[in-house]
């Protein structure tokens, strides 16, 4: 059975979600897929958060331009960099709707962190 939360920071099962995975764990953005983007608000194309496995949260802006919607290089950079991303992991980004996306990073091996 699944056990579904009432709190807002757990995403819910039925939140949008993709997928990415690493090739370049030191690329400059991350692009989001371009049929996710109408799922995103307005609120978020200012102003995004993404939390990690652990809990901890990284604040970060979203860039436009003509080739997509992206994470962009700080806040990215960061993330990137503390969660020691490496070629062929999974990440698996949920969004809560709001400002939130909540990230599970999967290793190579296919094991959750």
């Amino acid at each position: 059975m699944v056990r579904k939360s009432s709190s807002s920071s757990i995403p819910r099962d039925d939140s949008p979600c993709f997928y990415k995975v690493i090739f370049n764990p030191h690329v400059e953005e991350l692009r989001i897929p371009s049929e996710f983007v109408k799922y995103i608000t307005k609120e978020a194309t200012e102003t995004t958060i993404l939390k990690g496995p652990s809990g901890k949260y990284w604040n970060m802006k979203l860039r436009e331009d003509e080739e997509g919607l992206f994470f962009n290089a700080g806040g990215w950079n960061k993330f990137a960099r503390e969660q020691q991303l490496e070629e062929g992991d999974f990440l698996l980004f949920q969004y809560d709707g709001k400002i939130t996306f909540h990230v599970r990073i999967f290793n190579k091996n296919g094991l959750e962190r």
